[in-house]
């Protein structure tokens, strides 16, 4: 491939909007954990992430396989009526992919019984279908390094949060919040669907010659399904069994003590995560194959892992304050428990750092081999160690499984690298 000049690869503008989307993001997910646990508890806090996590299976099967797909082949494809067949296959396939799973969560939940309902299950089902619809444009737009577009598209995202805020600041159930959620997006993902339809060149009901000429793209595409069922369904099930694990061996409040800790260590791994996958991902998928890619890998690694560092340590060494801010007095953990879960958290930055090198590799198959060994590594021991759990047990054990994950992506990526052929490097 040639070589890209580092200009066209990520401007200024797209840089600052990346941070601009990650910010907002976090800014309206920080307000409304903080409206829920004033005007309810701890226990509101855990069983609200509970349910959205419902959200995150569903959707997150299309954006972390085929959208992610879309990004990377995106970036070294000029031709615009390529690309548009491009969207095309990529928006049938995503949403095809994550209506599939939602079916499967209908029919899961139909039996399920505990102390949240079975159709606030569903309602999130459907949720994470329509939020396909906006996260398909934002891969495209990424994958066109127009981060200054995606900046839009995230404001109007985080209107739909300050709206369940006010929602939940009167009183709203938490049934009342999940429909009010679904109704917002329904309203966004209209807007967004017929943007798409024109953006498509008319082209989502096609012709069959059009289809043939479609299929390729499907074909590639179809790749990165595996890899967003994996992640897309592991990641999001794992999360719900290890909340469940920990409410029946502590307590539902437990999990909302932790849950506020996982949220307040998101303003660095989220950030961390959007800057890997809004800057660098296009620029890994844009030099991989060159000798161009081994430093883009080590620029992202001191640009993101030394400010996350120095970020996690204030936060641990200001962990209650921080946590008394974001939620309030109630939520308090011990410091033994912050450290190793802050840590954690920083070996989980360090292992995305490889992981979206694979992703820019096409090692859809490693990719899925590696993700085994985090989320759902957590949640199997968890459950093995479930009789003698504490809180700061947990979080050792939330670091053991992430050092595992890190250890297989690092080897397998270099592994990778090694395998390249001379014409290649």
């Amino acid at each position: 491939m040639g070589q890209c000049d580092e200009a066209e690869l990520t401007s200024i503008q797209s840089v600052l909007a990346a941070f601009g989307i990650i910010l907002i993001d976090l800014s309206g997910r920080a307000g409304l954990d903080k409206v829920l646990a004033i005007s309810g508890d701890p226990t509101i806090v855990a069983q609200w992430a509970q349910v959205q996590s419902v959200v995150e299976l569903v959707s997150t099967v299309a954006l972390a396989g085929v959208l992610q797909g879309l990004t990377v082949l995106i970036t070294k494809m000029p031709d615009s009526n390529d690309t548009r067949r491009l969207l095309s296959a990529a928006l049938r396939l995503g949403l095809g992919s994550s209506i599939a799973v939602a079916l499967v969560v209908v029919l899961v939940t139909g039996i399920y019984r505990g102390e949240i309902g079975p159709d606030l299950f569903m309602m999130a089902a459907l949720t994470g279908c329509i939020a396909v619809i906006p996260a398909t444009l934002n891969a495209y737009w990424l994958g066109k390094h127009q981060q200054q577009r995606m900046l839009g598209l995230a404001l109007l995202s985080s209107a739909v949060l300050l709206m369940l805020a006010v929602c939940a600041w009167i009183g709203m159930s938490l049934r009342g919040l999940m429909l009010m959620q679904c109704m917002l997006l329904v309203a966004i993902g209209s807007v967004i669907w017929h943007y798409l339809y024109k953006l498509t060149g008319h082209k989502l009901s096609l012709s069959s010659g059009q289809r043939s000429d479609e299929a390729k793209y499907v074909h590639a595409l179809w790749n990165f399904v595996p890899v967003g069922l994996a992640i897309g369904i592991m990641s999001p099930v794992s999360m719900l069994l290890i909340r469940a694990i920990l409410a029946d061996s502590l307590s539902w409040s437990d999990v909302g003590y932790l849950q506020a800790l996982w949220r307040s260590t998101d303003w660095v791994t989220a950030t961390a995560a959007g800057t890997m996958s809004l800057v660098y991902l296009p620029r890994f998928s844009a030099t991989y194959g060159s000798s161009r890619f081994k430093q883009e890998m080590m620029h992202a690694g001191s640009v993101v892992l030394i400010p996350a560092a120095i970020l996690l340590f204030i936060i641990y060494h200001n962990q209650r304050t921080m946590l008394a801010t974001l939620y309030d007095n109630r939520f308090a953990i011990s410091d033994a428990t912050a450290a190793l879960f802050i840590l954690g958290s920083w070996i989980r930055i360090a292992s995305w750092l490889f992981l979206f090198g694979l992703f820019s590799a096409h090692r859809t198959r490693l990719i899925i081999a590696g993700e085994v060994l985090s989320l759902p590594l957590l949640a199997l021991l968890l459950w093995l160690f479930a009789d003698s759990m504490t809180l700061e047990k947990a979080a050792l054990l939330y670091l053991a499984s992430y050092l595992a994950y890190l250890s297989f992506n690092a080897v397998v990526l270099l592994y990778s690298l090694r395998d390249m052929t001379p014409v290649q490097r």
